[in-house]
């Protein structure tokens, strides 16, 4: 998917394809038909804007350095002026020193587990993202926007020959099919650790009564069963 790139930025690629990947014929138009390309940050600004988000919106990019620098982020930028990373949100020293490592890591995971919203932009086989989406069901199911790009792909292929009319419409009659984050009942490919449910949730009225929810006040009845079971103890002892 390097056709968007400078030639200058072309030859990197290439030169980290070849050592570290399998000789393949890719072809990029074709890539991105098939939604096989990451979405680019113009690309994501445009999904947003379509679901009705508007540049008062507070943006936190859970990202590197990334490749393509600013040529890419400006078209963003201009969308969402608000935006922010673990730098920006966070001046100490300590962190400085370690943005490169677990510290801006960290701060990069709990900023996006505990969003009103998260959005993945590629769903690829990243920890990050999968461990994200599979521990944000259980702060009760926060909304996660995962735009399906093999669908999309059509339509911002459209956009940019010029056939603009209608684009938002079309946009979020895809995005309307996708999961917002609500339950669903895992089908493969997904996986495990992004979508645990219903297996590691319990139930308020539940079939079966292994799957019920323990009560609010759990700690209480297990003490009173363990005074109770004490008490049978002793009176058969007696």
């Amino acid at each position: 998917c390097f056709d968007i790139f400078t030639p200058e930025e072309q030859k990197i690629l290439k030169k980290y394809r070849e050592e570290n990947f399998a000789p393949k014929k890719l072809v990029y138009s074709e890539r991105r038909a098939i939604g096989k390309c990451p979405l680019t940050p113009e690309e994501v600004g445009l999904i947003l804007r379509a679901l009705g988000f508007d540049n008062s919106t507070r943006i936190y990019l859970a990202a590197g350095e990334l490749f393509g620098g600013d040529r890419f982020m400006n078209p963003f930028r201009s969308l969402f002026p608000r935006l922010e990373n673990h730098s920006s949100v966070d001046h100490s020293e300590e962190l400085a020193e370690n943005t490169r490592g677990l510290a801006g890591s960290a701060v990069d995971y709990m900023v996006c587990l505990l969003s009103d919203i998260f959005m993945p932009t590629y769903d690829g086989p990243s920890n990050f993202a999968n461990n994200l989406l599979g521990h944000r069901l259980y702060y009760g199911f926060r909304t996660t926007i995962r735009p399906d790009r093999k669908a999309l792909a059509p339509i911002f292929i459209d956009r940019e020959n010029g056939r603009m009319a209608g684009f938002d419409e079309a946009v979020r009659k895809v995005m309307l099919k996708t999961n917002f984050g609500e339950p669903h009942k895992r089908v493969s490919p997904e996986s495990f650790y992004t979508n645990s449910w219903p297996e590691c949730f319990c139930q308020t009225s539940p079939k079966n009564p292994a799957d019920k929810c323990p009560p609010n006040d759990v700690l209480n009845v297990l003490h009173n069963e363990l005074e109770k079971a004490a008490t049978d103890t002793n009176s058969t002892n007696a």
